[in-house]
């Protein structure tokens, strides 16, 4: 972004030519709100092969969808909390650099970015880092 290229932007041309003819195609852009929103999840053990456990996260830029993640973890998670935690912990790195995106683009996020997951644990682990006794083989994240 800092130096671009004339290749960068014949990719740019190139591109917006391909939404300017499928306009009639995908997600709708409404206008309104531009904060950031970000929903998570993780599905515990899910892959029965292998155990491990499938994160997601979504992030919405007022009712538009902006960004989505589904992939299945590299390690296999001892427990739903710690596989929510790593789901929240890859959605908020993703909120982050979208947040620093958004200012370049002059969309300044005035109020925190709102983070949603459906772990009470993994919110707790989260608010307080002290908490985690048992939960030491995550600390990284």
């Amino acid at each position: 972004m800092h130096q671009p290229t004339v290749q960068d932007f014949q990719s740019l041309k190139r591109i917006l030519r391909y939404v300017k003819g499928t306009k009639h195609h995908g997600l709708p852009i409404i206008p309104g709100d531009s904060q950031l929103c970000t929903y998570t999840d993780a599905d515990w053990a899910s892959d029965t092969s292998d155990r491990k456990s499938i994160t997601g996260h979504f992030t919405f830029m007022g009712p538009n969808l902006i960004s989505w993640f589904i992939k299945e973890q590299v390690t296999v998670a001892k427990s739903s909390t710690e596989a929510e935690y790593r789901a929240l912990s890859a959605a908020t790195s993703e909120t982050i650099w979208l947040r620093h995106l958004s200012a370049k683009l002059r969309l300044e996020q005035n109020i925190p970015t709102t983070i949603y997951c459906d772990n009470i644990s993994a919110i707790a682990i989260a608010k307080n880092p002290v908490f985690h006794g048992r939960t030491k083989h995550i600390e990284i994240d």
